[in-house]
C-alpha cells in the first residue's frame, strides 16, 4: 500500500515552499533545464547549477539524507523517503539489512547508473507522492524500462501520463508478451511438438477462429502444402495476431527463444468449396474446384541446427562428362560447374544440326 507524505514534508519539497507537490518538480515540462543542472536538492526544493554557500555541504554531511549521483547530476534527498518503499530497489538498497553492501564513492555519494537524470526525476516522484508524473517530452518505453530497473510498478496506479497514447501502447506491450507466452504454452508448442515428432525441422501454423469450418475435398484438396499445414483454432490467438505489434513481439519472443527463420503476417486460408467446374482439359478427369478463401495469420519457425549443412550439395562427387560426347537433342546432361562451358558447345552442335 502506497504512503503518502504529509503535508509539511510536500511543502517543504516545493520550490518555493508552497502547497502544491513535490512531484511537479520532480517532473518539470523541459529536460532541457535539467541537462545543464548539477544539483537537484529534494529537501529545500531548489534545483540548478552546484554553488554551495554550505547548505549542500551540511545537508550532504548529515546521516539522515542520501546523495545520488546520476550522470553528473546529484539529487539530495532524505533516506526515509526511499523506504517509504523498501520493496522497490532504491528502498532496499537503503534498508537496515542492506546498507553493509551499498557502497558510496570517495565523495560520499552513490552512483546510479543505467538511467537519465529526466527520467530518474520523475522516477523519485514515485518515493515522493506514489505517483510517477510522466511529461510529453519523455520517452514512455524509457520509464518503462527504469520501472523494470527498480522494480517499481508500472500500471494506471502509478504512472500519470500527458501522452495518453504512448502509455497505453506500453501496457500492451507488456500484456501482448505475457499474452503470447501463455499461446505457446497452451496451443504452438504442442503443435510444434506434433511436427517434431513426424521428423520436421520447421513449422507452418494456421491460426483459425473457432467458428471456421475446413471441409476440403478429398479427390480434390487445395494445393497449399497440406502435408506441413498445422491448424491452431483459437480466437484469442486469431484476434491477438491481427495486429502488426503484435506479431512483432511475438517474433522477438520466438527469437528469444532459440528459433529460426520466423515469419508472421496474414495469409489467404481454403476452407470450403466455392465452385466445382467441368473444364475441357482434364488434369484432374475434368473436374476444376475452386475454394473460399478466408484472411487468418499465421506462424512460419524453423529450429534446424545445421540448415547451411543439409542443403549443401558436393559438386566433387558429380562425375566429369566429356565436352565432344555426342548428345541426342531429348537428353538432359548434368556437368559440374568447372564443366560448364561445355553446354555452349553443345547447343551449338544442335543448332548446326538444326540448319543442316
Amino acid at each position: 500500500m502506497l504512503r503518502r507524505k504529509s503535508t509539511e514534508e510536500l511543502s517543504n519539497l516545493s520550490p518555493r515552499n508552497s502547497s502544491s507537490s513535490a512531484s511537479s518538480s520532480l517532473a518539470g515540462s523541459s529536460t532541457e533545464m535539467l541537462r545543464s543542472t548539477s544539483l537537484v536538492n529534494l529537501i529545500t526544493g531548489k534545483e540548478g547549477p552546484l554553488e554551495d554557500d554550505g547548505t549542500f555541504t551540511r545537508l550532504k554531511s548529515q546521516k539522515d539524507n542520501v546523495v545520488l549521483l546520476v550522470d553528473n547530476v546529484r539529487f539530495l534527498l532524505k533516506r526515509k523517503t526511499l523506504l517509504n518503499h523498501p520493496e522497490t530497489m532504491l528502498g532496499g538498497m537503503f534498508g537496515e539489512n542492506m546498507e553493509r553492501f551499498t557502497k558510496e564513492n570517495k565523495d560520499g555519494e552513490f552512483k546510479i547508473d543505467s538511467v537519465s537524470p529526466e527520467i530518474f526525476r520523475a522516477i523519485l516522484g514515485y518515493y515522493v507522492t506514489g505517483e510517477i508524473k510522466v511529461p510529453y517530452d519523455l520517452n514512455m518505453y524509457e520509464i518503462k524500462e527504469a520501472c523494470d530497473f527498480f522494480l517499481i510498478p508500472f500500471n494506471t496506479k502509478t504512472i500519470i501520463s500527458e501522452n495518453l497514447s504512448a502509455f497505453m501502447n506500453e501496457l500492451s506491450n507488456d500484456g501482448s508478451r505475457r499474452n503470447f507466452e501463455s499461446f505457446l504454452h497452451t496451443d504452438i508448442v504442442p503443435t510444434m511438438a506434433e511436427a517434431a515428432m513426424k521428423g520436421e525441422r520447421e513449422c507452418h501454423i494456421v491460426c483459425l477462429k473457432e467458428d471456421d469450418i475446413v471441409d476440403w475435398d478429398p479427390e480434390y484438396p487445395p494445393a497449399v502444402g497440406e502435408d506441413r499445414l498445422s491448424v491452431v483454432k483459437n480466437n484469442e490467438i486469431s484476434r491477438f495476431l491481427k495486429y502488426i505489434e503484435n506479431r512483432e513481439i511475438a517474433k522477438t519472443v520466438l527469437q528469444d527463444k532459440g528459433l529460426k527463420k520466423i515469419r508472421l503476417g496474414i495469409e489467404g486460408f481454403p476452407t470450403h468449396k466455392d465452385k466445382v467446374k467441368v473444364t475441357q482439359v482434364k488434369p484432374r478427369g475434368g473436374i476444376q474446384v475452386t475454394y473460399f478463401y478466408v484472411q487468418r495469420p499465421f506462424i512460419v519457425m524453423s529450429w534446424e541446427k545445421e540448415e547451411h549443412r543439409s542443403r549443401h550439395v558436393d559438386f566433387a562427387n558429380v562425375s566429369t562428362c566429356q565436352s565432344h560426347r555426342s548428345v541426342n537433342s531429348d537428353e538432359t546432361v548434368n556437368l559440374p560447374p568447372q564443366n560448364l562451358n561445355a553446354v555452349d558447345e553443345i547447343e551449338l552442335v544442335e543448332q548446326r544440326d538444326q540448319e543442316i
